[in-house]
């Protein structure tokens, strides 16, 4: 029974921070679109937070290591929380990339305490489908905090209260705990360039990833705000959050859906050409999206969810084919240079998206350059599964459904990770 209580108190911390990030990925655009800022300026708050989760996911485990997972989570909370509140006092642009950076910093050292913690209480035999639990907890916080935006009367002062409320509710569980703390992590960087010559497949599918959702992602609830609007209405700070808290729990919806199927199904096929059909469907809606930019909010519902459904879930299976293609000495390491790679995508995607949303195309430009990419993808996944044959059914890992959180989680059931010795 402690072990359960244990893994709980962890889960229901996570999913709090997950609400609150899912409703901040809703809020954010919608707000800087409403007070006029350009494409380029609402790219490079988006590229802030992922280049803060970057430096976050380096330096945690010497963090965590240095002051205990407990007091390493309630700072980082407690950052976020703020960074979060001051969203709502201010929309000066350098006020909110420095705060968005912060909170991307702290996110970081928040997943990689409880993935770790998990790590360390969890039985070997239990360890798979316990992560799947928590990948689920984790989905549905993502859900639930666009449908919390989508309340009658709800603007955007309103909005950043309530995410605030909700991350510093995330303290709570964790610091309230009096189980023991585990050991610190020690995972090992691989250079995302030993990930190329190990799986070039698999690195360009993060890097295409991060470039692709986290840009399209950025502007999206712009694009969904609009839905319905007579042609050339701003957006104002004064209106209530419209379609975006929808589609943006629709999108969500859609990927944790989608993930499973198609991961089982690399199971029994080439991973590379199982993401070169999720790729190539992608970039197919999204060049519908581009032609009809305003279908009205079904049809502009349906294909956002099926993009969603998607782009969104060919990053765990790009992890798995790493997997499937490194030496046992390289897997280690090998998670957090994946998610390096993710990250490096997440820092320019937002900023290129951004250039086309400046240019006179506007959202068109986002979805053609979404497009673009996409259709990049697959082509190179066809060359890939064309020059090396893919590796045998018996020396493939099964399918995991992991997400781009730390590097802890995603090294979990290939090594200890741990460090045993004095914290530096």
């Amino acid at each position: 029974m402690a072990f359960y209580r244990n893994v709980l108190v962890l889960m229901i911390s996570m999913a709090l921070l997950h609400v609150a990030t899912g409703g901040l990925a809703v809020v954010l655009p919608v707000a800087m679109a409403a007070d006029q800022w350009s494409g380029l300026a609402i790219g490079a708050v988006a590229a802030a937070y992922a280049g803060g989760f970057m430096a976050g996911a380096i330096y945690a485990p010497r963090f965590i290591a240095r002051v205990g997972h407990i007091r390493a989570f309630a700072a980082s909370a407690g950052v976020a929380a703020a960074v979060t509140l001051v969203l709502g006092l201010d929309t000066q642009a350098l006020l909110w990339f420095l705060a968005r950076f912060a909170f991307g910093c702290s996110t970081a050292v928040m997943f990689a305490v409880a993935d770790s913690w998990i790590a360390d209480v969890t039985p070997a035999n239990r360890r798979g489908s316990v992560f799947s639990i928590y990948q689920i907890a984790g989905r549905a916080g993502l859900v639930l905090g666009p449908f919390l935006l989508a309340v009658p009367g709800m603007d955007l002062t309103r909005a950043f209260l309530l995410i605030g409320v909700f991350m510093a509710l995330a303290l709570v569980p964790i610091t309230a705990t009096r189980k023991d703390q585990p050991r610190a992590p020690r995972p090992v960087m691989i250079m995302p360039t030993k990930l190329i010559r190990i799986a070039p497949a698999a690195a360009a599918s993060v890097f295409a990833a991060g470039m692709v959702n986290s840009g399209l992602l950025a502007f999206v609830p712009i694009w969904a705000e609009r839905l319905g609007l007579p042609e050339g209405e701003a957006l104002t700070s004064g209106m209530g959050l419209g379609a975006a808290p929808l589609v943006m729990a629709a999108i969500y919806v859609a990927a944790m859906t989608s993930q499973w199927p198609a991961g089982k199904l690399s199971d029994r096929v080439d991973r590379r050409l199982v993401i070169a059909g999720l790729s190539g469907t992608a970039g197919a809606i999204t060049l519908l999206l581009m032609v009809f930019v305003d279908p009205g909010l079904t049809l502009g519902l349906i294909l956002i969810a099926l993009w969603g459904g998607t782009a969104l879930i060919h990053y765990g299976i790009g992890v798995a084919h790493a997997n499937d293609r490194a030496e046992p000495e390289d897997l280690p390491g090998l998670a957090s240079s994946l998610l390096l790679t993710w990250a490096i995508g997440s820092v320019i995607g937002p900023i290129v998206a951004g250039a086309f949303y400046a240019s006179p195309m506007g959202m068109r430009g986002v979805f053609l350059y979404a497009a673009v990419c996409l259709f990049a993808l697959t082509a190179l996944m066809f060359i890939r599964s064309r020059v090396k044959p893919a590796p045998a059914k018996d020396e493939r890992d099964d399918f995991k459904d992991i997400r781009a959180t730390s590097p802890v989680l995603a090294e979990a059931d290939e090594t200890a990770g741990y460090d045993a010795g004095e914290p530096e």
